[in-house]
């Protein structure tokens, strides 16, 4: 019987160590995420009240050709946003929700590295001083889905952008708004 025990005692402490090594947690109170070890997809349970935002990024030849980043709605309410990305491309890409004044496709490319810091010249990415929440690390790989929430998300104008370098200036972002 005591053996039963520690073995059921040993097989719950690897599962909450497999759950603790899975999730990352948020840069800030407002954006959570939550990961499982699939592999190259990440989820998270769907918010209780809230909206889901599909978004799918995607490109056709890398690089060497343009690049997508479409979302199923450009705005929602105020509140939990969930947003579901899915890359139907062929090579890694990521989303990055970005609060902002300016226009979705006029956001200066200043920027390079990662994380993204300012440059004064061959600027690739965009910066991300706003960022709200985003699909996180390790980038999206083709094929792959990751889900994340950002909560209580505030009224306002966003970017939807995949920051990875040249990515944004190939296409990859698309307007959004919360009322």
């Amino acid at each position: 019987m005591r053996g039963r025990i520690a073995a059921m005692s040993a097989g719950m402490l690897i599962g909450v160590a497999l759950v603790a090594g899975c999730s990352s947690s948020s840069k800030s109170g407002s954006k959570a995420t939550t990961t499982t070890a699939a592999a190259g997809t990440t989820t998270t349970a769907p918010a209780a009240t809230g909206t889901t935002v599909n978004v799918t990024v995607s490109d056709t030849k890398g690089l060497a050709g343009p690049m997508t980043l479409t979302a199923d709605t450009n705005g929602v309410p105020a509140g939990d946003v969930t947003f579901v990305v899915t890359n139907t491309g062929t090579i890694e890409h990521e989303m990055v929700v970005l609060k902002t004044d300016a226009a979705f496709d006029k956001l200066p490319v200043d920027q390079a590295g990662d994380p993204p810091a300012p440059v004064a010249s061959g600027g690739d990415k965009v910066a991300e001083d706003n960022n709200v929440g985003e699909t996180g690390d390790p980038n999206l790989p083709a094929g792959g889905t990751r889900t994340f929430t950002i909560k209580n998300m505030k009224a306002g104008t966003y970017a939807l952008v995949c920051n990875i370098a040249k990515h944004y200036g190939l296409g990859m972002r698309a307007a959004f708004t919360v009322t």
